[in-house]
């Protein structure tokens, strides 16, 4: 089983509708047998990925733009508001306004601040964003094995302390 090619199916396709049924269909695979092979190796149940995928590339129209979060949710695969919400709260451990009001906020402060703390935090807060999604975005590659995957977690979403 080609999980690298499921899960560059999953991302090509992440806006669209993904069902684990399509899946089985598309790559020929029992249903169950496909779930289960996919938890083990990438850690992640096929919706699990699917909602990380999609909060994660939720994050930068957040961040750069003024778009509504309603659109940012339906651009993304969501089908509500409500759902988009309480995925994006779970994964990331805060609702997407409070997301963008911190993030808008470090942005912000990046343009201003010449405090070399401020900065070095604000630079690590966006990194660690891009980051996960390269790693998201590389999960089926073959170089990686359960010593270099990161462990599932939790942003922690904060201000940065300033006198």
């Amino acid at each position: 089983m080609n999980m690298k090619e499921i899960c560059d199916y999953i991302i090509s396709n992440i806006n669209n509708d993904i069902s684990v049924e399509q899946l089985s269909d598309i790559f020929h695979y029992n249903k169950s047998y496909l779930m289960r092979k996919f938890k083990d190796y990438t850690g992640f149940t096929i919706n699990e990925f699917i909602n990380e995928c999609r909060v994660y590339n939720s994050t930068d129209p957040l961040i750069y733009t003024d778009s509504k979060i309603l659109k940012i949710a339906l651009t993304n695969g969501f089908n509500s508001l409500e759902y988009y919400s309480e995925k994006f709260k779970d994964i990331i451990g805060a609702s997407p306004l409070k997301f963008r009001q911190i993030y808008s906020s470090l942005l912000s402060l990046a343009q201003t601040s010449n405090n070399t703390d401020e900065l070095k935090y604000i630079k690590n807060a966006l990194g660690e964003l891009q980051e996960y999604q390269t790693y998201l975005n590389n999960i089926g590659d073959e170089y990686m094995d359960e010593v270099t995957r990161p462990k599932i977690k939790k942003m922690s979403i904060t201000y940065p302390k300033t006198k």
